[in-house]
C-alpha cells in the first residue's frame, strides 16, 4: 500500500511545479519532499518530473496519475477536515487576496472592517493582480482567492459574480474643449493615461480595435493610484470603474463623465480554488468574501 503521505507529496509538486514551494505548502523540509520523490519514482517505475526552467515538468504518466489520484486524496482531505474546527475568532493566519489598486481601495475598507468585528487576529496580504499570472496563483496556493473584472477560464477554479459595472471618464476641468459634453470625438482627440493591460482592464481597447478607432494615449502607468493628480495637471482622460468614479465627483478640478459611446458592462468577480491544505480556513475565508461583498 502506497503511504497517503506520498501521494499528498506528489499532487503538490505537481500543483506547485517546484519542490520548494512543495515543502512550503506541506510545512516539511526540502530533502523530505525530495526523499518522497525518489519513493515515489521507484514505486511507479517513472520519473514522474523532469526538472527545467521553468519548474517540475511532469511527465505524460505523471499526468495521468494526477487526474486519477487529485480528487480523491481531496475527498479524503475534506472528510478529515470537516471533523476538524477552524476557530476564527482566535486565529491569527494571514489570509493572501489579489487586488487591483482601484480595487484594493474600494474593497479593503469593507472586508477590514468586518474582520476587526468577528475575526480580529487573523490579517491579510495584498497581492497586485497580474492577469497572466493570476489563474496560476490560486491554484499553487499562491494566494488564496482573488477580485477582478475578468472572467478566468480554468475549470479548476471557482467563480462568484459580485456584482456588473460599467467605466466613466475622469477628464481635467482645464481640457477646454469639453464643458458640459463629452462626445465620441473629444475622446479621441483629448490624450489618455491608461493602466497595464495585466490588471485586467482592457475592454476599451478592446471596442476601439474592434471599431477601426484610436485614441491618443499619452501615459501608461501600472496602477491608476497615481492618476489623481497627473489629471487635474496636464489634462488628461483616464477611464476607470463607475464606483471609482463617485471618489471624484467632489474634486473641483475633475469632472466625471460617462463613457461617451455603447460600453457592455462587465462582471465584477471573485475566484478561488477549493483545493487547499487548510480546506476549512479556506471555506471559511470564501464564505466571507461572498458574505461581505456580495451585496454590493
Amino acid at each position: 500500500m502506497v503511504d497517503l503521505n506520498l501521494i499528498k507529496v506528489f499532487i503538490t509538486i505537481f500543483d506547485t511545479r517546484s519542490v520548494s514551494i512543495a515543502a512550503e505548502h506541506l510545512n516539511i523540509t526540502q530533502p523530505s519532499v525530495s526523499h518522497s520523490l525518489s519513493r515515489l519514482r521507484y514505486l511507479m517505475k517513472d520519473q514522474l518530473f523532469t526538472r527545467t526552467k521553468e519548474g517540475m515538468i511532469p511527465t505524460f504518466y505523471a499526468t495521468q496519475l494526477y487526474d486519477s489520484l487529485n480528487q480523491p486524496l481531496l475527498d479524503i482531505e475534506n472528510v478529515i477536515n470537516d471533523v476538524k474546527e477552524f476557530d476564527f475568532n482566535h486565529s491569527d493566519r494571514c489570509f493572501r487576496v489579489a487586488l487591483t489598486d482601484i480595487g484594493g481601495r474600494y474593497f479593503l475598507p469593507l472586508i477590514l472592517s468586518r474582520l476587526e468585528q468577528i475575526a480580529p487576529e487573523i490579517s491579510l496580504e495584498v497581492v497586485t493582480v497580474d492577469m497572466n499570472k493570476l489563474s496560476d496563483w490560486l491554484v499553487t496556493g499562491k494566494i488564496d482567492a482573488a477580485i477582478c473584472n475578468k472572467n478566468l477560464e480554468d475549470k479548476n477554479l471557482n467563480t462568484l459574480t459580485l456584482f456588473q459595472e460599467k467605466y466613466v471618464c475622469l477628464v481635467s476641468k482645464n481640457i477646454q474643449s469639453i464643458q458640459e459634453k463629452f462626445t465620441l470625438e473629444h475622446f479621441l482627440e483629448e490624450n489618455h493615461a491608461v493602466v497595464s493591460a495585466t490588471t485586467g482592464h482592457s475592454l476599451i481597447e478592446n471596442y476601439l480595435s474592434k471599431q477601426n478607432l484610436r485614441r491618443k494615449i499619452k501615459l501608461r502607468v501600472p496602477q491608476f493610484s497615481i492618476l489623481n493628480e497627473l489629471i487635474e495637471k496636464h489634462n488628461l482622460i483616464v477611464t476607470v470603474p463607475s464606483r471609482i468614479g463617485k471618489y471624484y465627483q467632489s474634486n473641483p478640478a475633475i469632472r466625471v463623465f460617462d463613457v461617451p459611446f455603447d460600453l457592455p458592462e462587465f462582471d465584477v468577480t471573485l475566484h478561488w480554488h477549493k483545493k487547499t491544505a487548510d480546506v476549512l480556513a479556506q471555506k471559511w475565508f470564501i464564505n466571507f468574501l461572498q458574505d461581505t461583498l456580495s451585496n454590493l
